[in-house]
């Protein structure tokens, strides 16, 4: 680790591989941008999914244990930032979501710790063909049975992700903080009817493990997670849940969930056509009631996957 060079830290990971996806997808802008080196806070999902890895995890070994740290908030990432200035005095921790440049290059190294998905700044300065490029499978992933088989597929079958899991689990919701609503199943069939598609026609993706919404949910090995590098390895399929990625990859057309593990399946697709939910409340199952929300769909990847509240809910615009 060069000590003369600036960089950009990232102080910890936020929620699960979609999420992380965008982390590391602005830290890579940030990288090409402005020069700096981008510097992991450990191994993730992406060092085996993708082929290339330019950016390195952070080498300095107490760093590493500082950022390996489980726990959020500020008082956290003040005390990371205390042992990141032992070895780089002049870095600074600053908030991407809230600057007007996200991508601006300061004189000094500089950390982050935040999730990048609410600034349309930090989409807008993105590059598609950039994206697509640092996200390029894996040779691990090309061999695997289930990319060759939609592979074979690509662009000659349409596919709705339908997302449940922990969002659907009212006792859940009761006790975690939780910011996204329970899509209904009649709001997909409608959107099906309205851009012409028929519901019989359509594959499905979902993480429905009860069966209440989605019966046709095939069983798979129930891997582990584990903070920071994230979903567990399994040998012949990598992670649990890279054969669902997979299929709406490939897919012809993607009615997407409120959701960034679909969202991200629509942005590197090279074939996918994207209907997307239009997210203009929130109603938190088992919080606010057991009821399920009607939305509309419209064509486009565009709408922003979470609902924020307070937040402003920018259309999500990337560059070419």
């Amino acid at each position: 680790m060069d000590a003369s060079r600036d960089f950009l830290l990232q102080l910890r990971w936020t929620g699960r591989f979609g999420n992380r996806l965008l982390q590391y997808a602005y830290g890579a802008t940030f990288a090409r941008r402005t020069g700096f080196e981008y510097w992991l806070p450990s191994e993730w999902e992406g060092t085996r999914l993708f082929a290339h890895q330019p950016h390195p995890v952070v080498s300095n070994a107490e760093i590493r244990a500082a950022v390996a740290e489980p726990t959020e908030g500020s008082a956290s990432n003040a005390l990371r930032m205390d042992v990141v200035r032992k070895y780089f005095p002049e870095a600074e921790i600053f908030d991407a979501e809230v600057i007007r440049d996200p991508y601006a290059a300061p004189g000094h190294p500089v950390c982050h710790a935040n999730g990048c998905a609410y600034n349309p700044a930090i989409f807008a300065g993105m590059s598609r063909a950039h994206l697509r490029s640092v996200c390029e499978f894996s040779d691990e992933v090309k061999r695997l049975p289930a990319y060759r088989r939609y592979s074979d597929l690509q662009g000659l079958y349409d596919v709705a992700h339908l997302r449940r899991d922990d969002i659907s689990d009212a006792e859940y919701n009761r006790h975690h903080a939780q910011g996204y609503s329970v899509i209904s199943r009649d709001a997909y069939f409608a959107a099906f009817e309205k851009f012409g598609y028929s519901a019989d026609g359509i594959q499905w993706v979902s993480d429905d493990y009860t069966g209440k919404w989605h019966t046709n949910r095939r069983a798979r090995y129930p891997a582990g997670w584990t903070y920071p590098t994230g979903s567990e390895y399994v040998k012949g399929m990598v992670f649990d849940w890279l054969d669902d990625f997979l299929k709406l990859y490939f897919a012809r057309t993607i009615f997407r969930a409120n959701s960034s593990f679909s969202w991200w399946a629509g942005v590197l697709s090279p074939t996918a056509r994207v209907f997307s939910p239009v997210l203009d409340r929130r109603h938190i199952y088992g919080v606010d009631g057991l009821e399920e929300i009607d939305v509309e769909f419209v064509e486009g990847n565009h709408p922003h996957w979470l609902y924020a509240g307070d937040h402003a809910n920018p259309d999500i615009v990337l560059g070419p």
